[in-house]
């Protein structure tokens, strides 16, 4: 008698924590779903490894920063490596009710099947090709949060009040924009370079 009360207070135990866990994901989920939290993610070095795509490019003999060489990067995402970290950090997020956008420092020429392939996680894609334009987009926007590999971009969360978060760079990466992890005393991703 005594090993069944055992088992059905133990299960019991199990249902009531999950029960509590359940509940409070709910709440959570409801709140930031209600209010509209928004967090932005950007997609070069920080959700995936796009190298490839840029040297699939470079490969089309595109002229850089023309529509066909940002036709040619967008369709080449199948060559881009998710990084796990960043992923993770959106998908959870996401799971907890805030909607989830990513910006890409890039045009928007052929970019109609990378937003297809994204869709269950992004729910908004912005493409700025100045940091003017990102300033102005994380303003209006009013993003909780920036994730974001590059100096810039902390700096452009910083001017339009949004929190900063620091995804690290990945070491073989040829984007342009500087990245100095730690410069102005933001959070960083840990493990977010892979």
């Amino acid at each position: 008698m005594q090993a069944l009360a055992l088992f059905f207070s133990t299960w019991f135990s199990r249902f009531r924590a999950f029960a509590m866990l359940a509940g409070a994901w709910g709440f959570l989920f409801s709140v930031n779903s209600l209010i509209g939290f928004q967090a932005a993610f950007e997609y070069d070095d920080g959700i995936v490894y796009s190298t490839p795509a840029f040297q699939a490019a470079e490969k089309d003999m595109a002229e850089p920063g023309g529509p066909d060489y940002w036709n040619s990067v967008n369709r080449s995402y199948a060559y881009e490596r998710l990084k796990p970290v960043p992923w993770a950090a959106a998908w959870a997020l996401r799971v907890l009710g805030v909607r989830i956008a990513f910006v890409l420092d890039r045009g928007p020429e052929g970019a109609d099947s990378l937003e297809a392939s994204w869709r269950r996680l992004a729910d908004s894609f912005y493409f700025t090709r100045s940091e003017d334009e990102k300033y102005k987009l994380l303003e209006k926007r009013r993003f909780v949060l920036y994730a974001t590999p590059s100096d810039s971009g902390i700096i452009q969360a910083r001017k339009a009040g949004v929190t900063p978060l620091r995804i690290k760079k990945s070491p073989g990466s040829v984007n342009p924009l500087e990245s100095n992890p730690g410069k102005f005393g933001e959070r960083s991703l840990p493990l977010s370079g892979f």
